[in-house]
């Protein structure tokens, strides 16, 4: 397609030619004045409208490749808004996954905490029982020691 600048010199080309040619009509009396100048008029709205279109296609070309790209760019914009969903539903699992992890790394913590607390209590009364045995069995092994300690010689150990 032809630029506007190449289709300005082919019209002042075109032009020139017919001005030349009317004149010469009008010389050689062929066609009246009036004829020319009408004539001429004609010539230059044809020439005006020729321009018009060929400018309404070199618009309407470009509109149209300018409507193709944004096309173009709304489909790469779906496909972006399409791929960071994905992603948000991705990260909202992971989210809701790693809450998970922590709930139960603390009930863990806590059965943890509870046992070792239960281990405790039920360690107390055992310690209890065990010093209780302790302070009776001593008096019985001091004595023990006491009537063992008389049936030996004093040079044996």
């Amino acid at each position: 397609m032809p630029t506007p600048r190449k289709l300005t010199l082919l019209a002042a080309i075109a032009g020139s030619l017919l001005l030349v040619g009317l004149a010469l009509l009008v010389a050689v009396d062929a066609v009246s004045v009036t004829a020319a100048v009408v004539l001429g008029a004609i010539a230059t709205v044809l020439a005006a409208q020729v321009l018009a279109v060929a400018t309404v296609r070199r618009v309407d070309g470009k509109a149209l490749r300018i409507d193709n790209r944004a096309k173009r760019y709304e489909a790469e914009l779906a496909q972006v808004k399409a791929a960071t969903e994905r992603l948000d539903r991705r990260l909202a699992e992971m989210v809701e996954l790693l809450r998970e992890h922590g709930h139960r790394r603390d009930e863990d913590l806590q059965a943890i905490l509870v046992s070792l607390g239960e281990d405790r209590l039920a360690a107390m009364p055992r310690r209890t029982e065990v010093e209780e045995m302790v302070h009776e069995l001593l008096p019985r092994l001091a004595a023990v020691e006491a009537r063992t300690g008389q049936g030996r010689p004093e040079g044996a150990a």
